[in-house]
């Protein structure tokens, strides 16, 4: 057994690693962030599609916009485009720079957060009402 500590990483697993960063703001920002960007990428296709239904007939925006179901997808992905714009203004912040510090990187992130809930909550009504 070698005499030295290693430096190597370890491999925890997913519910150690949940439990650590889920105390943390500016982790659950980032982790969040790549979570919208992985919904962003999945419902493209999706909203293509929707939108090429829309545009095809007047039957088809009817049959498009008559359909919670398809109002509901639509709306994820407003809410996630307007977290992932939020949290991704805050990313190029602190890219700059700014808000390196712990505390002000908390502020950041909660400050981030409010203006996210505001957009989805905004997001909500514009497209299900």
């Amino acid at each position: 057994m070698p005499a030295v500590k290693s430096n190597r990483p370890i491999n925890l697993p997913l519910s150690q690693v949940i439990a650590v960063n889920s105390k943390s703001p500016i982790a659950m920002a980032s982790i969040l962030h790549r979570i919208s960007g992985i919904v962003l990428f999945v419902l493209v296709p999706v909203m293509l599609y929707i939108l090429q239904t829309s545009l095809s007939s007047a039957e088809g925006f009817a049959a498009v916009f008559d359909n919670m179901a398809l109002r509901f997808v639509a709306w994820i992905f407003v809410a996630a485009t307007g977290y992932h714009f939020v949290m991704g203004v805050k990313h190029l912040l602190a890219d700059a720079g700014m808000n390196e510090e712990l505390n002000s990187g908390r502020t950041a992130a909660v400050i981030s957060f409010v203006i996210a809930a505001v957009l989805i909550v905004a997001s909500f009504v514009w497209v299900m009402f």
